[in-house]
């Protein structure tokens, strides 16, 4: 007799979240299509916002330079946002680590950390400078990187 009830417990289980899932499949597209619209939103307000602090501070006599300088040590640097990061550039650990200018184990561990990351005031610079690059200005970056660093180590030999 267990094995009945069993079956029958399974049975009326998947027969349920069916029924939950038919119930729920009209709202779910409108759902998603909210939460775009929102997400886009908050990003518009975000950027004007911006730029409202920004005319505030040029109209009170503050450079614009000076006045978004509190804004960069506000910014919550997480692990997900570091690979994530990584990957929208399409680099490798020692790519983006180069980059940054840390090593590539320590981009391995930031990886594999959760929650926010505590990193130094250069490293946070760095990410924020690189955080609005393409794949392509990335990869270029790196070029000029390496051919000044080539050129440097040329020096050092002679």
């Amino acid at each position: 007799m267990p094995n009945v009830m069993t079956v029958l417990k399974a049975e009326i289980t998947r027969l349920a979240k069916k029924e939950a899932k038919a119930a729920v499949a009209p709202v779910r597209k409108p759902s998603i299509g909210a939460r775009k619209a929102l997400a886009d939103l908050k990003r518009r307000i975000a950027a004007l916002e911006k730029q409202v602090k920004a005319f505030g501070a040029v109209l009170a006599g503050i450079p614009p330079s000076q006045a978004e300088a509190p804004a960069a040590e506000k910014v919550r640097i997480t692990a997900k946002g570091m690979r994530s990061l990584r990957k929208k550039l399409r680099l490798t650990r020692e790519q983006f680590a180069k980059l940054v200018g840390i090593t590539a184990s320590g981009v391995y561990l930031w990886e594999r950390k959760n929650g926010p990351l505590r990193v130094r005031g250069t490293t946070k610079a760095a990410i924020l400078a690189i955080r609005n690059l393409g794949a392509s200005e990335a990869k270029k970056r790196l070029e000029e990187m390496g051919k000044t660093g080539k050129a440097k180590a040329g020096k050092r030999g002679k």
